[in-house]
């Protein structure tokens, strides 16, 4: 009897010195949105504003930075979401917000409506911009504003904007909300460009049999300077700094994108920036003079190109600062003192520094996840793989920490678009996985952007083939390598990528234990068919794109490669998520797949998040993801 309480009281002991094992940062510490973000700097210097999450209702706070002091806090209107906001002069703050409008036909997708209000830091009401002409006062309801889209915050007078309603350019007071028209295009105008006065000089329009002009505007006069009869439409991003060219992204027969200069006098275009091996992805713009000022270079790993010396100074003194981190510039003062820089690494969610050049200091001015700082995430590395080509192909991989030699459950999770990518930056889905234990593999499949047009162009035409097979082999290369556990793998997905993940349970059922898809796609030609002829038939240009990327929707390859026509061959239980507000991808792609399953005897749970987009705006439903993805997964692959 003595020797069993012995027994008993070394079993007590033993457990008592075990090192305790801190539980994981609840779903909330990812799901909701990040608490502070769009931090934005006045010209002046003098002000911060910010979008604020922290309470169930988003709002906008107005700081004042010498006074260290909340000048404002603003809410949008009713039933918007609020999207940014950018200060237009040190006087007025620019929020924009979308509107939901919900479809009440399943095969139709939802709409968003855009809109932007002006907001004194003094205070007073906020003013629509543009105002519709009938309204004779500003109600602050969304409808009382005509839809226009914002050229440029600042015009050639003081407290004007420059907006475009695609025909029209406007200048706007922001102070009235009134538009008075500056220029008038045609049916086909879809931009413009403007100078540092907010004075238009060039045109784009896109006929919607797929021909492309760019036109130079000099007072009456007007010139075509570029015209493309192909399937590349060109991105425009400014001028440069002397106002004699356009500049624009485009491949002009090269193999990656390129930034050209395109003079306005006709003459031809000169290439200004080009990576031998990834694309020009985007342009940096002066916020105070409207020139082109840099170029961001595609890849695995990221990096501006600068072509103005006080910007790339600027860089260089942050990057010195910050060793070790991603930092991007998003503003400085008019005068240059003053810099507002977003400072992150994978494992690391962003925060925001307000650096003062002049008294050398910075300070936190923003936290995105104030709950993850400080905490030990998971470790995010750039990864190459072979495809079954022979082709490498680019990816992010994130361990849990403290992960041992043993491989461990994975989750592959191919992004949506799929003419888009994934970024070597903080990913709060990814991290949240992580946290639960799993590995995460985000591939790079050919039709991601950024890393040259033959990539790219390679997923034309590939749903279900090409880029369904690189997901597929960037799975066995990590259990080829031993990182992933053979029997515990799970394919997750959002928008395309939910197609991906339906798709591999379908055609290599195989492979995955289960499959979570987030709105997406089950039915290619549906989509085709029934969806995208609404925002303007066959002859839209969207249509037309989708067409040449997708195919066309009597193509039985379409058909073959659609998971709903294959769910005999699934095998793995299979969780479906959609927003009842979704505004690309219609709710019957789930509800229809989710009866297919349904009647094939497959095992499938339903999730609807009521009220939702399609990008997950909302916390509550974030987190209602995170919850659900962390019970499925702990049901399949957690415990095996």
């Amino acid at each position: 009897m003595a020797r069993k309480i012995w027994h008993c009281a070394l079993l007590i002991l033993v457990f008592a010195i075990q090192p305790s094992v801190a539980a994981p940062p609840p779903p909330e510490a990812f799901g909701s949105l990040p608490a502070q973000t769009d931090v934005t700097l006045s010209p002046d210097g003098h002000w911060l504003a910010w979008v604020d999450h922290k309470e169930s209702k988003p709002h906008v706070i107005m700081f004042d930075v010498s006074g260290r002091k909340v000048q404002r806090i603003l809410s949008a209107p009713e039933n918007t979401k609020l999207r940014g906001i950018l200060w237009s002069d040190s006087e007025t703050l620019l929020i924009f917000v979308s509107q939901t409008k919900e479809s009440k036909i399943a095969t139709n997708a939802s709409k968003e409506y855009y809109r932007t209000i002006a907001e004194n830091v003094s205070g007073g009401d906020g003013r629509m911009l543009p105002m519709n002409p009938s309204k004779t006062a500003p109600t602050g309801r969304l409808n009382d504003q005509m839809l226009a889209s914002l050229v440029s915050a600042r015009g050639s007078k003081p407290h004007t904007v420059i907006m475009s309603t695609g025909c029209c350019l406007l200048e706007v007071d922001t102070q009235t909300g009134l538009a008075t028209v500056i220029k008038t295009g045609n049916e086909f105008t879809v931009n413009w460009v403007v100078d540092r006065a907010g004075h238009p000089v060039a045109r784009e329009d896109w006929d919607w049999h797929g021909a492309y002009r760019l036109f130079a505007l000099s007072g009456n006069n007007i010139k075509e300077i570029l015209r493309k009869d192909d399937s590349e439409r060109p991105k425009v991003g400014g001028l440069l700094a002397d106002g004699s060219a356009v500049v624009l992204l485009a491949t002009n027969g090269r193999s990656h994108q390129v930034a050209w200069a395109l003079p306005l006098d006709g003459s031809p275009a000169q290439v200004i920036v080009e990576d031998k091996f990834d694309d020009i992805t985007n342009l940096v713009t002066d916020p105070y003079s409207g020139a082109i000022i840099g170029a961001d270079i595609g890849g695995s790993h990221e990096q501006v190109h600068w072509l103005d010396a006080a910007a790339q100074h600027r860089s260089d003194v942050l990057l010195r600062s910050f060793p070790g981190r991603r930092v991007e510039i998003d503003g400085w003062s008019q005068d240059g003192t003053k810099v507002l820089a977003r400072v992150e690494t994978p494992s690391s969610p962003p925060v925001y520094y307000l650096v003062d050049f002049t008294a050398h200091k910075a300070d936190i001015a923003a936290e995105e996840y104030p709950d993850l700082a400080g905490l030990t995430l998971g470790e995010v590395k750039e990864i190459t793989y072979k495809a079954r080509d022979g082709s490498d192909i680019p990816g992010y991989l994130t361990m849990p920490a403290g992960k041992s030699s043993d491989p461990v459950p994975l989750v592959v999770l191919p992004h949506g678009g799929p003419q888009a990518r994934d970024h070597f930056k903080f990913d709060w889905l990814a991290q949240f996985l992580a946290s639960r234990g799993y590995a995460v593999l985000q591939p790079q499949f050919r039709g991601s952007t950024g890393f040259g047009e033959a990539f790219r162009d390679a997923g034309y035409h590939q749903w279900g083939g090409l880029m369904q097979d690189d997901v597929t082999d960037g799975v066995r290369a990590m259990i080829d390598q031993h990182i992933a556990d053979p029997q515990r793998v799970c394919i997750v997905g959002a928008s395309y990528g939910g197609y991906a993940a339906l798709a591999g349970a379908a055609f290599t059922p195989e492979l995955y234990a289960c499959a979570v898809s987030i709105s997406g796609v089950s039915d290619i030609p549906a989509l085709l068919r029934e969806t995208l002829p609404v925002f303007g038939g066959w002859s839209s240009t969207g249509l037309s794109d989708a067409k040449e990327r997708i195919g066309a929707p009597n193509d039985p390859k379409l058909a073959a490669r659609s998971p709903i026509n294959s769910v005999k061959t699934i095998r793995a239980p299979i969780l479906l998520m959609y927003g009842t507000g979704d505004g690309v991808v219609p709710t019957a792609q789930s509800q229809k797949m989710a009866s297919a399953l349904s009647t094939a005897g497959k095992s499938v749970r339903v999730v609807t998040l009521q009220g939702e987009d399609h990008w997950l705006s909302r916390t509550e439903t974030r987190t209602q993801v995170l919850r659900e993805l962390d019970t499925f997964l702990g049901e399949h692959i957690a415990g095996k």
